[in-house]
């Protein structure tokens, strides 16, 4: 088998076909990627240079209820889940801070817990972002 380009090797994986080496991907801090981009030069280059393939994904917008009001040092998305901004040496980063199942105990605190509904998203617009993403 020759050296397969990443569009190829990603969806062979998922189909359980044969590949040439494992898929990867790479989430890193801004902190990781500077020293990254210090030692290889621009994020093609480091991709390259550590074998990323990178995955690329489109989702639909939330269109459902208003969130919760938070503060500049707060977020809250539609799980409920909130984050907060806490420093550290040479940056900042939003850790979660409130987990909203966390005191669930019995089925009826699960029946209470609003669970996002399919239609507080609005799914019309992925068919487009796929497609952008295809020519990247």
């Amino acid at each position: 088998m020759g050296q397969m380009s990443s569009r190829e090797r990603a969806p062979a994986a998922i189909n359980r076909q044969p590949i040439d080496r494992i898929p990867t991907d790479i989430w890193a801090t801004p902190e990781v990627w500077a020293k990254l981009r210090a030692r290889f030069g621009e994020v093609a280059d480091v991709e390259r240079a550590l074998h990323i393939d990178g995955f690329a994904g489109a989702g639909p917008e939330y269109v459902g209820p208003s969130l919760p009001p938070v503060g500049e040092e707060e977020t809250v998305d539609f799980w409920g889940i909130r984050t907060r901004r806490v420093p550290h040496e040479g940056s900042a980063y939003y850790e979660q801070s409130f987990f909203p199942l966390a005191a669930a105990e019995t089925m009826d605190d699960l029946a209470r817990y609003a669970w996002p509904q399919a239609d507080w998203f609005d799914y019309s617009k992925i068919r487009a972002a796929t497609a952008e993403l295809r020519k990247n």
